[in-house]
């Protein structure tokens, strides 16, 4: 919400406008957590900030091969950046892992619903993943990656990258332990083949399963010509190919033979599609298509107003009513959300007074609103003609929802005003202020 406050003056009445550190947090038990200071570079539409973030890494302090944990990474808040109130927002990213395993573990938080008003602080707390152990040895995790996609009336997405690699923030030790297995390669398109390996096996054959991002909801038909068994050694051989009707995104394979099941993470992507239109019937090394992408950031829902004084035509008292007139400084509102909500622009104002502390009331002021949009903006409502008040808000300009169509464009509003001088009136300069709120 924003607000611009028009001060209203006159000879009997004028309107004017006026790098990282760690510290054990715990040293002993199953899990350890270390805390250091990430500085991250992140940027939202155009605007690039820093982002000095105390990070806490939580890890088991020692598992085995093949098992999988949980990793969790809790984030200091957020710079104040947003330009409007935060209703809502998701946080995801990625931990770098190193050492015995490489790679990376994807994280994300449940999505948070509170209001953070413009240019406040977002908490971003505890964002967490799931990493299976693949070797013996020190696997370190470190923060990498952090993207929040905010809904503010339009969705907002802010992207963070560490401006140099992190230092790990934690160590799991990793023992031979039981069966492990990894996948390769780690991203594969839909209609591609993976290989799966690992050791600790016991002899015999394995199925493999493609599930959702938490191991679950595994689809029968999304894994085509799934093999795979043990040798006597424990030596683990699989392959599969990704059907092309399988969803893409983060996905888990899962590994499992009699009672014991592993999972490993693997991204699916989505197959580029055969050619269309023009190159459908043409030999590739003669025709070729390109697909082009756009991508459309929305921006903020801002006003601002000409500057200067708006003068009401002097009066002189007669023993009558008198009028005084003049016009409302011009207002443009800016709506770049890129969304379907609508906005309005009222207006509320105080009495006239005048040094010798005599009044005239707020609501003998009326103004009779204008408003315009620019082309291609969407539609515009001016409000009624009436009276001011110094509670109640009326309307000058108002963008109704768009009912699942878009909104937006640049909009100017203004205002005739007409001032009723009472017959017993004071002689002085008056000055009243009128406050426009934008939400």
């Amino acid at each position: 919400m924003r607000r611009t406050r028009t001060a209203l003056r006159g000879a009997a009445a004028v309107v004017t406008a006026a790098g990282a550190v760690t510290v054990p947090v715990a040293t002993a038990g199953a899990v350890l957590a270390d805390t250091g200071q990430v500085p991250y570079q992140c940027k939202i539409f155009s605007t690039v900030f820093d982002y000095n973030a105390t990070v806490t890494v939580s890890a088991p302090a020692s598992a085995e091969v093949g098992d999988e944990v949980t990793v969790d990474a809790d984030f200091s808040n957020l710079p104040g950046v947003a330009p409007l109130p935060v209703n809502s927002w998701t946080t995801t990213g990625t931990l770098a892992v190193s050492g015995a395993q490489t790679g990376s573990v994807p994280i994300q938080a449940p999505k948070r619903t509170e209001t953070i008003p413009a240019y406040g602080e977002l908490p971003i707390g505890t964002v967490s993943g799931k990493l299976t152990l693949a070797a013996a040895g020190d696997v370190k995790i470190a923060p990498a990656a952090l993207t929040i996609v905010a809904e503010a009336g339009a969705q907002a997405t802010i992207t963070c990258a560490p401006k140099s690699a992190a230092a790990p923030l934690a160590t799991i030790g990793v023992g031979e332990g039981g069966p492990g297995a990894s996948v390769s390669p780690s991203t594969v398109v839909q209609g591609g083949a993976v290989s799966v390996t690992g050791a600790g096996w016991a002899p015999g054959p394995v199925e493999l399963a493609l599930c959702d991002a938490g191991g679950g909801a595994c689809a029968p038909g999304d894994l085509t010509g799934a093999t795979g068994s043990a040798d006597a050694a424990g030596k683990l051989t699989a392959s599969a190919t990704v059907a092309e009707s399988a969803a893409p995104g983060a996905r888990t394979l899962v590994i499992t033979q009699g009672a014991v099941s592993r999972s490993v993470a693997l991204t699916v992507t989505e197959k580029t599609p055969p050619p269309t239109g023009a190159c459908a019937d043409q030999p590739a090394e003669r025709c070729g298509e390109q697909k082009i992408n756009l991508t459309v950031n929305g921006g903020p829902l801002t006003m601002s107003r000409a500057a200067g004084e708006v003068d009401l035509t002097p009066v002189t008292l007669d023993g009558t009513e008198q009028t005084a007139t003049g016009s409302l400084k011009q207002v443009e509102v800016i709506d770049a959300r890129g969304g379907s909500t609508g906005w309005s622009l009222t207006g509320t104002m105080t009495d006239f007074s005048a040094p010798a502390g005599t009044k005239i009331p707020a609501g003998k002021l009326t103004w009779t609103p204008s408003c315009t949009g620019a082309p291609g903006a969407s539609a515009v409502t001016p409000g009624s003609a009436g009276p001011l008040d110094t509670t109640t808000a009326a309307t000058l300009c108002s963008a109704p929802d768009g009912a699942g169509q878009i909104v937006g464009g640049t909009f100017t509003a203004g205002a005739g005003l007409k001032l009723t001088v009472p017959p017993a009136t004071g002689a002085g300069r008056y000055t009243a202020v009128l406050t426009l709120t934008l939400s």
